[in-house]
């Protein structure tokens, strides 16, 4: 049988192979081919003897990939105490929104997206309307206080930052070309690349890999689980024309915080902290670091409180306000909320529809799925792997966010709460009419 070469990440052995039979297969120093005998034992022996120079360059991708094979976590089920090291966001006292007085949504409508969520395995729920909670769930083992991994919901916190350089001055404009602010790109052909093609998730760089299989050879698994996050986003090569199509990208939405890193002469973690966090009086929160003193991953994972959330969602809802607290620049929220050129389903960091509206059933609940469009098209979605959502709904003045910690049972369907709460209102808001 044929041999198969025997390889592993960061390390290459062309010469020595390993057939099927179980020989190794090498040259001799005058280049003639010999087979022997290979036990197992004695090949993991060499692989362990081979890849100790390795371990010792790789020591946190070897400790966060084996912790996350040996527990058998996914992208998803990995708890917040798996993102070490980390660093903690200045952060305020962490105060929530009033509890509303009266509420103005009908009992029933609130009982019935909350046994949706609990059918679905959800950790909390919380709905906002007219700036104060109306619904605050958390199922057992989770309560306020409880961190949650919100996903790529933190891309939308990204969006908001960028605003907030540009009105300091720090970034002249979206349309400013990034090789203006990474030197390494600066008269390179990607550094024509705009900030607005980055915010559009249209800036036509490669994905780093094919898929997020965890597979120890993975350029993302190797990325996300090593002690360099920023230099394989510099590595990226340019396969489409920039501000030409809309292709989902982690590392364009990375390399958009290491643009505004170079841009302010700050880290993103301290800037988030300085100007979002610590001023909207959220509560501890922490980002996922290479190494110690190293960046954080700006992509995802601003190890958080669901309630937290409602505040961010409410900056998108009343431009940039909280209370009387203007926290991003006036008409930056709005800005972000405009469709991209390439996909009008998408704006600057934030959805502006469904991920994928396919009906019928998916085939597995890992599947993003819902079964239909939303039921008014002002809808807007910060969304995160496993079904993390805040949804911002303009014309009830609403806020939702849905958290979660496992996979459900069942398909999630990512239009069933918000559809609901707009379809129960309007009828609520009908049958009042007709009493009048």
């Amino acid at each position: 049988m044929r041999p198969r070469p025997f390889s592993f990440p960061g390390f290459s052995a062309d010469s020595v192979l390993i057939s099927d039979a179980g020989y190794g297969v090498g040259r001799d120093a005058a280049g003639n081919k010999y087979t022997v005998p290979v036990k197992k034992h004695w090949l993991l022996l060499l692989l362990v003897v081979v890849l100790g120079g390795w371990t010792t360059s790789e020591w946190w991708f070897v400790k966060r990939y084996t912790s996350f094979v040996v527990n058998g976590y996914d992208a998803h089920t990995a708890p917040v105490a798996w993102f070490e090291p980390r660093y903690p966001l200045e952060h305020g006292a962490g105060s929530v929104l009033p509890v509303a007085a009266e509420p103005t949504i009908p009992p029933g409508l609130l009982a019935a997206i909350e046994q949706y969520a609990e059918s679905q395995d959800s950790m909390a729920l919380i709905v906002v309307r007219h700036g104060q909670l109306e619904l605050e769930r958390y199922w057992p083992g989770y309560d306020r206080d409880t961190l949650f991994n919100p996903q790529s919901m933190s891309k939308t916190v990204l969006g908001m930052a960028v605003g907030i350089a540009i009105a300091d001055g720090a970034i002249a404009s979206v349309d400013d070309p990034i090789g203006n602010y990474l030197q390494e790109w600066r008269d390179d052909p990607r550094g024509a690349i705009t900030i607005r093609n980055l915010l559009n998730m249209s800036g036509g760089l490669a994905q780093i890999a094919p898929d997020y299989k965890p597979v120890p050879w993975s350029g993302g698994v190797r990325q996300h689980f090593g002690s360099d996050f920023d230099g394989p986003i510099l590595e990226l090569a340019l396969v489409d024309p920039p501000g030409t199509k809309f292709d989902y990208n982690n590392n364009e939405n990375n390399l958009l915080g290491l643009v505004l890193e170079r841009a302010t002469g700050q880290s993103y973690q301290d800037f988030v902290g300085e100007r979002i966090w610590q001023p909207a009086d959220l509560g501890p929160a922490f980002m996922y670091l290479e190494e110690p003193g190293g960046s954080v991953m700006k992509s995802c994972c601003i190890l958080s409180r669901p309630v937290d959330w409602t505040k961010l969602g409410l900056l998108i809802l009343n431009d940039g306000r909280l209370g009387d607290r203007q926290i991003l620049p006036p008409g930056w929220a709005r800005e972000m909320v405009q469709p991209a050129a390439t996909w009008d389903g998408y704006g600057y960091q934030i959805w502006r529809n469904v991920l994928d509206q396919s009906g019928g059933n998916p085939p597995t609940p890992q599947t993003w799925w819902a079964a239909e469009e939303f039921a008014s098209d002002d809808v807007l979605q910060f969304l995160g792997h496993g079904y993390q959502h805040v949804w911002v709904i303009p014309h009830l003045d609403m806020v939702v966010v849905r958290a979660n910690r496992v996979w459900p049972a069942e398909p999630w369907d990512q239009s069933w709460i918000p559809n609901r709460l707009i379809r129960g209102m309007a009828a609520a808001d009908s049958a009042k009419t007709a009493v009048q």
